[in-house]
């Protein structure tokens, strides 16, 4: 006599964890069943209620830790495919992307708080140095946000030819330079300043204004401008010793 067919548990799990969805919505969801629906898209055949699980325990629970995070270090902690990885990137890029379409029109950064509380955003959670230029209009209403380069930890390569193109580009009139220390000082360092005088130089010469440099730690900012950083630099070149 033949033996009964094992019945296997998690048959329809799949499709009853998206009849949840359509009928309860995401707020009804716990996070990790939530990750488990949107892993689906890029898993077919595993289990990815134990994958969800995983991801979220190596990234302190944290969507927006999960999300923002390179999709290298998601491969090495997690052991998942470079596939997933890359897909849970691109999720945390398009909602960064939503965040700025709601906003883009009406961005005005005519003073320094709105201009670092701009800089916090735009680098929060980031784990690699990056260097950004904000191009403005006359009335300081941004035009773009320009990504010019990122380095290790503890540097960034910045040609100031491409960001003299970039700006030139965008038909800026003005611009702020947006860099991010991952180690958490908000101290400039000499290369900092050095760099900001090189690109102040090329873009006098292109007839474009710079309004400020901000550097991001620790979701805190620091402006050259309340620093007085910027006027030593129109005065004397920033020559003055920065220790």
């Amino acid at each position: 006599m033949s033996e009964k067919k094992k019945v296997n548990p998690h048959a329809g799990h799949r499709d009853r964890l998206r009849q949840r969805f359509i009928q309860e919505g995401a707020r009804a969801f716990q996070k990790h069943e939530l990750l488990e629906l949107i892993l689906f898209n890029c898993i077919p055949m595993q289990d990815t209620n134990v994958i969800a699980h995983r991801l979220l325990n190596n990234f302190n629970n944290a969507f927006s830790t999960l999300f923002n995070s390179d999709y290298r270090e998601i491969v090495e902690k997690c052991n998942v495919s470079t596939n997933t990885a890359i897909f849970l990137s691109a999720i945390g890029e398009l909602v960064k992307i939503c965040q700025k379409e709601r906003t883009q029109e009406k961005i005005l950064l005519n003073s320094t708080e709105l201009s670092g509380r701009y800089a916090v955003d735009l680098l929060l959670h980031e784990t690699t140095e990056k260097f950004y230029v904000l191009c403005l209009d006359q009335g300081n209403r941004l035009i773009k946000e320009v990504y010019i380069g990122s380095g290790s930890v503890s540097n960034v390569q910045i040609e100031v030819k491409d960001v003299v193109r970039e700006v030139l580009f965008s038909k800026a009139s003005n611009v702020i330079f947006v860099h991010n220390h991952p180690g958490g000082t908000l101290h400039p360092s000499n290369a900092d300043i050095d760099l900001t005088v090189k690109l102040m130089e090329a873009l006098k010469l292109v007839h474009i204004g710079v309004i400020d440099h901000i550097i991001v730690a620790n979701e805190e900012y620091m402006s050259f401008v309340q620093r007085g950083i910027i006027n030593n630099v129109m005065t004397n070149g920033g020559k003055e010793n920065n220790e």
